[in-house]
Order: C-alpha cells, then sequence, then structure tokens
C-alpha cells in the first residue's frame, strides 16, 4: 500500500471487507441450509443497504455512532429478509435470517475493528486542531480514548494576535506545531488531512482570517460551535437559502417519549429486582452482622425537587451519622473532602463486606425497588442529598436538572464516576443529559457505565 493513496487504500480495504463479509454471510447460509439462489438475493440486500447507509465509508466516528449505524443496517436487513421470507419463501427462513442479522452485525463489528487496529496506520487522517483552550483539550481526550476516530493528531496551531476569548493553553505545549499565521507552510510540508477549528468564541472576523489560511488546502474543515454542549445530540443543521440554523429539540419532553423511557425502566427493573433477589440471599446475612438493616433507606432529592428514600445495600455501620459528625467537626480536610464529594475515599465507617459491595457497586441493586416504583430510572441526573442541591445547583439549575428523574446511573457515572473532582463539571454532565435525552445515549450510558463498573473505575 505504500504507493498508494489514502483514497486508494480505503477502496483496497472496502473490497476486502466485502469479501470476507460474503464468506462469512455463505458459511452461514450453508450451516442454515439456505438456497443458492436465496443466498445471492439476501447478500444483494444486504450490500445495498451498506452502500446506502455508507457503512464502507471509514469516515471519522466514535464507537458508539459505528454501533447505532450497524445495529440500524441489521435491523432493516432482519426485516426486509422476514417480510420477504414470509410472502414468498419458506417460514423456516425467517428464523434463520434473524439469527444470521445478528450473527454478521457481531461479526462486523469485530472485522471493522480488526481491520482499522491492523491497517491503521495506512488508513488514518492526519488531523491539526486549531486552537489551545478547553475544546481542543477535551477533543484530544475523546481521539486519545477511542480509535474508531481513524485520526492521527499532528499536533495543534495557537491563534497569536486573534482574540478569541483569551483561553489559555491548556493542551502540552511541546505539540503546538505553528501560529495559525504560519499554517500554510505547515500545511503545504506535511500531508493534512483534516482540520477542526476548535475556537467556540472566535468572531465572524477571525474565523474568516483562519479560513483563509486553510479553504481549499484540505479534503474537511470542521468547526466547534459556540453551542458545543447545550444542544448536541438532537441537533440539526438547517440552509435557509444560505443562513445557517441549528434546531435543536428536547427529546425527553413528549408524552411519546416518556413512555418509552418508562417502559425500558419497568423491564430493566425487573430484571435488576431479579438480580437483586440472588444478592439478598448471598450478601443479606453478612450485612446484618452488625446487628442493623440489610437495606438503608437515605433521602434523595427526585423529580420536581422533591425528596424520596433511595435504596441501598448498607455498607456502613448503624451509627454511621453519629461518626460522621464526629469525624468532621475534629478533622478539617475530612470535612472539606466531603463537602466537594459528599464522600470520603478512606471512609472508616464502612463496614468490610460493604466495602467490597461498594467496589464492586453491588450496593446500588436495591435502587431498582425505586425504578418499579417510579421514583427513580435507569439513567437521569446523580440522585443528590438537599444539601448539595443548597450549596451547589441553586433552585433555577435544579428544577432544571430535576426535570426528570434521577438515575441508578447517568452521565457522571459513564464518564469518570467519583474520579470527577469539579462539582461544576458534575451538573454539566447532568444539564447535557437532560437537555439531549434519546433512547441511544441512554443505551450507551449503560454500556460505559457497565465497562466501569467491570474495571472497578472511581468506585468507592
Amino acid at each position: 500500500m505504500e504507493n498508494c493513496n489514502l483514497n486508494c487504500k480505503r477502496q483496497i480495504t472496502k473490497v476486502v471487507m466485502i469479501a470476507l463479509q460474503f464468506v462469512f454471510y455463505y458459511l452461514l447460509s450453508r450451516i442454515f441450509r439456505i438456497e443458492n439462489s436465496v443466498v445471492f438475493n439476501g447478500f444483494l440486500v444486504y450490500l445495498i443497504l451498506n452502500f446506502t447507509k455508507n457503512m464502507y465509508s471509514f469516515k471519522t466516528t466514535l464507537i458508539w455512532e459505528e454501533l447505532k449505524k450497524q445495529l440500524r443496517v441489521h435491523t432493516e436487513y432482519i426485516l426486509i429478509m422476514v417480510i420477504n421470507d414470509m410472502a414468498f419463501l419458506d417460514v423456516h427462513y425467517v428464523y434463520a435470517h434473524i439469527i444470521m442479522g445478528i450473527l454478521f452485525m457481531v461479526f462486523n463489528l469485530g472485522m471493522i475493528k480488526i481491520i482499522r487496529r491492523v491497517f491503521y496506520e495506512n488508513l488514518k487522517k492526519n488531523l491539526i486542531i486549531v486552537g489551545t483552550g478547553r475544546k481542543a483539550k477535551r477533543l484530544t481526550e475523546i481521539i486519545s480514548e477511542n480509535r474508531f476516530t481513524m485520526y492521527n493528531l499532528i499536533g495543534y496551531v495557537t491563534v497569536g494576535d486573534l482574540d478569541v476569548g483569551c483561553e489559555q493553553n491548556l493542551v502540552e505545549k511541546e505539540n503546538i506545531i505553528c501560529d495559525y499565521r504560519e499554517l500554510e507552510k505547515v500545511i503545504d510540508g506535511v500531508k493534512i488531512d483534516e482540520i477542526i477549528v476548535a475556537l467556540p468564541k472566535a468572531s465572524n472576523d477571525e474565523m474568516h482570517q483562519i479560513m483563509e489560511k486553510i479553504e481549499g488546502k484540505v479534503s474537511k474543515i470542521k468547526f466547534v460551535p459556540e453551542l458545543n454542549g447545550v444542544f448536541t445530540f438532537n441537533s440539526k443543521i438547517e440552509d435557509y437559502d444560505g443562513v445557517l440554523l441549528i434546531s435543536a429539540a428536547n427529546g425527553i419532553m413528549s408524552s411519546w417519549q416518556r413512555f418509552l423511557k418508562r417502559s425500558m425502566d419497568i423491564a430493566g427493573g425487573l430484571v435488576g429486582v431479579s438480580i437483586l433477589g440472588v444478592l439478598h440471599l448471598i450478601y443479606g446475612r453478612k450485612v446484618k452482622q452488625d446487628g442493623g438493616p440489610v437495606l438503608f433507606a437515605h433521602s434523595r432529592i427526585g423529580v420536581g425537587l422533591q425528596p424520596f428514600k433511595m435504596q441501598k445495600f448498607r455498607s456502613m455501620y448503624v451509627d454511621a451519622e453519629e461518626r460522621l459528625e464526629k469525624m468532621l467537626a475534629e478533622d478539617e480536610k475530612l470535612r472539606e473532602e466531603f463537602y466537594t464529594n459528599f464522600k470520603l475515599k478512606n471512609d472508616p465507617r464502612i463496614t468490610p463486606v460493604g466495602e467490597f459491595l461498594r467496589k464492586t457497586s453491588l450496593d446500588e441493586f436495591p435502587q431498582f425497588l425505586n425504578v418499579l416504583k417510579g421514583d427513580m430510572s435507569m439513567v437521569g441526573p446523580r440522585p443528590v442529598v438537599q444539601k448539595e442541591v443548597d450549596m451547589y445547583y441553586g433552585s433555577k439549575t435544579g428544577q432544571k436538572v430535576f426535570m426528570v428523574k434521577p438515575g441508578i446511573t447517568g452521565m457522571w457515572q459513564a464518564n469518570g464516576r467519583s474520579d470527577i473532582e469539579d462539582y461544576d463539571e458534575r451538573i454539566a454532565l447532568d444539564m447535557y443529559y437532560m437537555r439531549n435525552w434519546s433512547v441511544w445515549l441512554d443505551i450507551v450510558i449503560i454500556i460505559k457505565t457497565i465497562k466501569s463498573v467491570l474495571r472497578k473505575e472511581g468506585a468507592y
């Protein structure tokens, strides 16, 4: 591939992927004893869906977006084949195509991940980020955590004497390659495929000066808008005869979306309570060894800022509250830590079995009772105590965040959990969730939370 440009390399990889897909499809069809004519027609349908959904584009994306695309394509494939089977073929093929669709999605995700990893050096896009502030740093973190983006970050460009909100440099200084006035020379010297302008506070004049340097020199330019983080997940770009409009919809406000979310909660709650019963049999007696109850009901703030009793496996000694008051009165550092996080990393109030339950996050399972009752949701804002609302949220922000039910998990738990020490960032994550809710966002949060729990990240 050395003498082949990026587009050529991607075309070759596309052919390899299609060939592998056909081999796997044919092997599955042999297992299910599907006729050859049906096999070729089915694969043709599958190819058409892949091409119409741009599945072979190698577009820079996150793993979650790739998974979303794969789910959509394979769901449509299954529906088309099932309808065709029931109308014109044998009912036996219905079950075969449903299973094949599911197996094929798993195969594709694995194949794409392997191809992107093996051929990363040949398929990656060289990227430059214009800007060195908070957004540039956040983009760097996202790119480093998601190899599916297929970006090779060359470095950052400072904005020199341009006044774009006076953002301080937050990226590594050794990775700053030039000032924006020298950007043309850099592009001429190194093959750059994409540029991201991470200057959300730049004025039109400032953006014009930057665009003059890069327009027509790279295949794609992306911008971080000032509205980034407010309404992003449900936003759409509309062109009104040259006037750019960004439309944003709060999906969680509709009756249909609330019904759908509640249905998911009930289904998840039933599964969670079933597991809770097993955990109660295993750990209930150990929790009760110090004479206290198995479950602990703690007052938390729910939807509409109304308090409710949140259930957890009791992980502290019976006299935990008295111990806390004494510790906070005697130790200023502990007092500062507690009122920053409303948790203590090395908390002497925790029992031995309670420490295990917390580290494994098993202490959270009784909250599924709250989900079934309707006090909580599977996914939502953090269920905080009243003092947190008074100290950090205030009534106005609190009313916005708790327009929805608090969740067993949420944006905070899925993006660092207790390792996120900046309380303003915690609130910002909850505000993002409330504004940008969708079924898919809930699914992503649940998957990321499971990964964090298994890795025991931020649990204490």
